[in-house]
């Protein structure tokens, strides 16, 4: 199953982390590269598997160009901006962290990274944003299609302390989430039918908090959570009604 989590928590820490709280002198140059090293945990929902959680290392590397950025949540382009609205465009891969081949019972089921490329238009009204996300697959491995509406608010608590939050919900075709929750007609097996998923709506809610150590160097800390959609929950390899994701890292700006 695609980790549904890691690509917001690596974009919740490039957010919180160029929210710079330190005072930055007038004639020193913007920074635009970030460094970081944390660690990840996310819950695994297979049936049978070992552990309930997953627990990873997550380096993150990122670029803010003027009109660009690089992360490991993708490439994200600008392609239009006026003082309400925002267009860009996103190639982002699709990283996963739990996968049912690891359990043992589901070795031979195997979902593999993808990428997937769409746009993103967002508005922003003080400190609260709204964003629509469209990707698709094109990588030819889920060959689905994704649809994410997105509300929010980031606020900067004192100098170094700035918390953000957001809310939404994350609409997917029955090709992802039969990739990400069913069981396709050639792995069924006794005891393991196999198991379609159509259209699905997953409410999601994430948090991210940053405090500033320099004005360089920041914690920054985040949980995103997410409900499994019905017909997924009633797949034979889910044993879960959620799933949710934790990080606590460090990050650099140069």
């Amino acid at each position: 199953m695609k980790l549904v989590y890691c690509w917001s928590i690596l974009a919740s820490v490039a957010v919180a982390s160029s929210l710079c709280c330190g005072n930055v002198g007038a004639q020193e140059p913007e920074r635009r590269w970030t460094f970081g090293l944390g660690v990840a945990i996310e819950s695994n929902p297979y049936l049978g598997a070992t552990d309930d959680t997953t627990v990873k290392a997550l380096p993150y590397i990122a670029y803010e160009g003027d009109r660009f950025s690089v992360s490991p949540e993708g490439l994200e382009v600008g392609l239009y901006e006026n003082d309400r609205i925002r267009l860009e465009g996103l190639v982002a891969p699709r990283w996963q962290f739990s996968d049912p081949a690891d359990v043992p019972d589901l070795s031979d089921m195997q979902r593999e990274i993808s990428v997937d490329a769409g746009f993103r238009l967002s508005t922003e009204t003080g400190p609260v944003s709204i964003s629509f996300d469209y990707l698709t697959d094109i990588s030819g491995r889920h060959k689905g299609q994704e649809v994410a509406l997105t509300a929010g608010v980031v606020s900067q608590i004192t100098p170094r302390w700035t918390v953000a939050a957001e809310t939404g919900a994350r609409w997917r075709d029955g090709d992802l989430g039969t990739y990400m929750y069913g069981v396709f007609a050639d792995e069924a097996r006794l005891g393991r039918p196999a198991h379609s998923v159509s259209g699905t709506v997953s409410p999601f809610f994430g948090a991210t908090a940053r405090y500033a150590l320099t004005d360089r160097v920041a914690l920054v800390g985040g949980v995103e959570f997410e409900m499994i959609p019905d017909e997924g929950r009633d797949s034979p390899i889910i044993d879960a009604d959620s799933q949710y994701g934790a990080f606590l890292a460090v990050t650099m700006r140069y």
